[in-house]
């Protein structure tokens, strides 16, 4: 019944109220229609209130800008006041406090009064603060004012524009102040670098007049060929190019060749490649580089001449420069690799320098099988290979292939030429009968390499015990390591004796690998945690408890949970008692 009674009370309330807010709704729709109904007529009558037409034909007067003669000796005053008020403010780095108290003063007309050292100080350090619609704004301001800015504030303003990267507001100043901006190098190459990262394009040729009006060194004319290269004017280019003759430089010579090449003109660009490489002999620096000629070998790779490209590279050579990743990728984009395999005449034109180093790009590019053509067509065309370090490169490549005979074909041509083997290409045949499991012919290999005198590194014994263990004569790698240090006066580290430890253990030689850790120690190798935990796997896997537990102490917390869940009830008491202890240690 009480429920009853709240509700027959509560709903003319809430009746009331649904019916309020119904009604305001209604009014704020009727007022927004309306007012959006008036709002366009408004604007005409106040545009025409406006644009009355003056009495008698009269001009409507104009807002006339007030000059200084035109403030009280007070105001003046204030006005410095306030100047020095607003450098001390920006001098503390309080900007926007300094701001708004010029914008006070902008109010009642103040800034007439105000000197060039204040506005330049707005704008460095609108600059710092990166508020760049205060420093457009500033700028126009001076603008208004007929405020003509000196060589200092421009060439700072730049320097700090361009090295902030931005370069639209660069080319806005410019807009601004065009016919009074001074006739600087310093102030047009900023701008001019402005508009080459911005891409206005359309700008620069004015731009680069003006900077030629300027009093410039040779050095400063790399601004034109740059200009040059983005414009694509290959022929003005060239012409200043031999106008600045005694003074080009190699960023000069190197502009230049990318603007024929970028007009897919690479002929232009080798004759003036061969000119300056006459001209260079006048001069005290080199100008003509390997950047130089991969320049126009990309002219000639993009025009698939492969002809012209062979010339280039052979004359790279014949100039004393080495070829690079960048040369031989040009040649590969022309397709030469194709091409020296179907033409014994263009291989022909081919340099034993040229082989070798186009043998090497092809192995970076993991092209193996063309390297191993272009082999072939070199010994085709009886090119003798000299330098046993391309050797090495291929040799190293075809074992990577797990193409174990074609290296050891190579190795055949090696000695046939006269070359003898060397530590790297030996480890890389060790190698080779490793995968293999070529036990005999590793041995030869590496004998024949004692016997011409090659001394064996580190990496070649890890590589040796490596394959003696893979072929399963343990006892022999434990021999070859007993005597290496009398033999060659080179004492093995805990890394070797490791490596012979699991070459035991993979051929089921538990003793021996006991034998190798006793020895190790007997030579003061202090083992290390990889040398602990191979051998408590290995004898763990061979049940060899005996030898467990003289390890365990030495042994991580995860070693020896491993031994412990594989270890008989006696053993294992021991060793939870030991990863107890470690646990502790650890913690």
């Amino acid at each position: 019944m009480v429920l009853v009674s709240i509700g027959s009370f509560l709903a003319p309330l809430l009746e009331v109220t649904f019916l309020q807010e119904l009604l305001v709704l209604a009014t704020f729709a009727f007022s927004f229609t309306l007012w959006r109904r008036l709002k366009p007529a408004r604007k005409e009558a106040l545009f025409a209130s406006c644009a009355t037409k003056p009495k008698d034909g009269l001009p409507v007067p104009q807002k006339v800008l007030k000059t200084q003669e035109d403030f009280t000796e007070e105001e003046q005053e204030h006005a410095k006041t306030t100047e020095k008020e607003m450098q001390n403010l920006l001098g503390n780095g309080e900007f926007t406090r300094a701001l708004n108290v010029y914008r006070r003063c902008e109010r009642n007309g103040l800034e007439v009064l105000f000197t060039e050292e204040l506005f330049t100080s707005l704008v460095q350090s609108g600059i710092r603060v990166s508020k760049l619609d205060v420093v457009e704004r500033t700028l126009r301001t001076m603008k208004r004012i007929k405020m003509k800015p000196s060589l200092e504030f421009w060439q700072l303003t730049l320097k700090m524009l361009s090295s902030r990267k931005h370069f639209a507001l660069c080319l806005v100043a410019y807009s601004i102040f065009e016919c009074h901006i001074p006739v600087d190098k310093v102030i047009y190459s900023c701008l001019i670098n402005a508009g080459l990262e911005s891409k206005q394009l359309k700008r620069i040729p004015d731009l680069l007049k003006k900077f030629s009006q300027a009093s410039l060194r040779a050095k400063d004319h790399i601004l034109h060929f740059r200009c040059y290269v983005q414009l694509g004017q290959a022929d003005d280019a060239l012409r200043l190019f031999r106008r600045l003759a005694p003074e080009v430089t190699n960023l000069m010579l190197n502009l230049s060749l990318h603007a024929c090449v970028n007009q897919r003109d690479p002929e232009a660009a080798y004759a003036l490649l061969l000119e300056a490489k006459e001209m260079e002999r006048h001069l005290k620096e080199k100008i003509v580089d390997v950047v130089s000629y991969n320049t126009v070998l990309k002219g000639f790779s993009a025009a698939k001449c492969s002809d012209r490209c062979f010339d280039c590279m052979k004359d790279l050579i014949d100039h004393g420069l080495q070829p690079n990743e960048i040369s031989l990728a040009a040649l590969m984009e022309a397709e030469i690799g194709e091409v020296l395999l179907r033409s014994t005449s263009m291989g022909s034109k081919l340099t034993p320098g040229l082989y070798k180093a186009f043998l090497r790009g092809l192995v970076r590019a993991n092209q193996i099988s063309k390297a191993v053509a272009l082999y072939e067509a070199m010994k085709e065309q009886k090119v003798a290979l000299t330098d046993i370090a391309v050797f090495s490169v291929l040799i190293k490549a075809l074992v990577d292939q797990r193409d174990s005979s074609k290296a050891f074909e190579l190795v055949e041509d090696l000695k046939a030429g006269g070359l003898q083997l060397d530590d790297l290409l030996l480890t890389h045949l060790l190698e080779a009968c490793r995968h293999d499991c070529n036990y005999q012919l590793g041995k030869k290999f590496y004998q024949d390499a004692l016997d011409s005198g090659v001394i064996p590194s580190d990496v070649t014994l890890v590589t040796l015990l490596k394959l003696l263990g893979r072929c399963a004569a343990s006892e022999e790698a434990f021999q070859v390591l007993k005597t290496w240090e009398s033999l060659h006066k080179r004492r093995p580290s805990v890394i070797h004796y490791t490596c012979l430890m699991q070459g035991c253990f993979r051929s089921k030689n538990y003793e021996l690998a006991w034998a190798s850790y006793q020895l190790m120690l007997e030579n003061g190798i202090q083992p290390d945690d990889t040398t602990i935990s191979t051998m408590i796997s290995g004898m763990v896997q061979g049940h060899q408890w005996d030898k467990v537990l003289p390890l365990a102490p030495l042994a991580s917390l995860a070693t020896l949970r491993l031994a412990a869940n594989k270890a008989p009830e006696q053993e294992m008491g021991q060793l939870k008692a030991l990863m107890k202890k470690a646990s502790q240690k650890g913690a």
